[in-house]
């Protein structure tokens, strides 16, 4: 018998829906997902070091969220939106001293995200199913069409009216984040615009110094 196959994505990548949804659960309107009891019918269980093991190192069938650079800042908002209490135990680890050290924690996180290097930036192993975060924000046809794919070459069996629902629920609650999103104007936005100074500038190269330096020159 086949083993399951294993989901890997980055933080802030929407992970814990997509297992939910690939194991065709019952998808309820939610702020957040990754807290939520999943039904493993179809997938191995989330692993706790689904962001950072390789997938070579899975032996069993990959499915990988990927992204791009375009998708950054949002992956970056929906991470901080939804763990504030991860944040601000973070921000006191890395900067405890530092008045900014919640703006530098997200900042960061950001830069890891625009790394050449990141792992989720494309696929490795030929076998591996690929997910695309962009295709989430995608419009019902386009949703359908990717989705049902996917589930296709998993061998899920899923109904079209189980993928429109997921849809449905989807994008209305994940509505307010991207009202955020657009709107540009809070902490998070700040995070994302100091990320690409800093990233230029530093590249992965993490300075408390070089931080504020470019904070104070900006005025951020």
């Amino acid at each position: 018998m086949h083993k399951k196959p294993t989901l890997l994505y980055s933080a802030g990548c929407y992970g814990a829906f997509c297992l939910q949804m690939l194991n065709l659960n019952e998808i309820m309107p939610s702020h957040s997902y990754h807290n939520q009891l999943i039904d493993y019918r179809y997938t191995q269980t989330n692993r706790p070091d689904h962001h950072l093991i390789n997938e070579e190192d899975i032996d069993s069938l990959v499915i990988k969220i990927t992204y791009t650079d375009d998708d950054v800042d949002l992956i970056n908002r929906n991470k901080w939106t939804k763990v504030e209490n991860h944040l601000k135990e973070q921000a006191l680890v890395t900067f405890p001293n530092n008045k900014n050290n919640e703006l530098y924690t997200m900042a960061i996180h950001k830069c890891n995200l625009l790394d050449e290097n990141n792992q989720f930036k494309k696929i490795i192993r030929k076998d591996t199913v690929e997910i695309r975060f962009s295709w989430l924000f995608y419009d019902l046809e386009n949703w359908l069409l990717e989705f049902y794919n996917i589930f296709e070459r998993l061998q899920i069996p899923v109904r079209h009216v189980y993928l429109k629902n997921c849809y449905d629920i989807f994008h209305m609650s994940q509505a307010p984040i991207l009202k955020a999103h657009q709107e540009k104007n809070d902490l998070i936005e700040q995070s994302n615009q100091l990320a690409n100074i800093y990233f230029q500038k530093h590249k992965n190269k993490y300075s408390e110094f070089y931080f504020d330096q470019i904070f104070n020159k900006i005025g951020a």
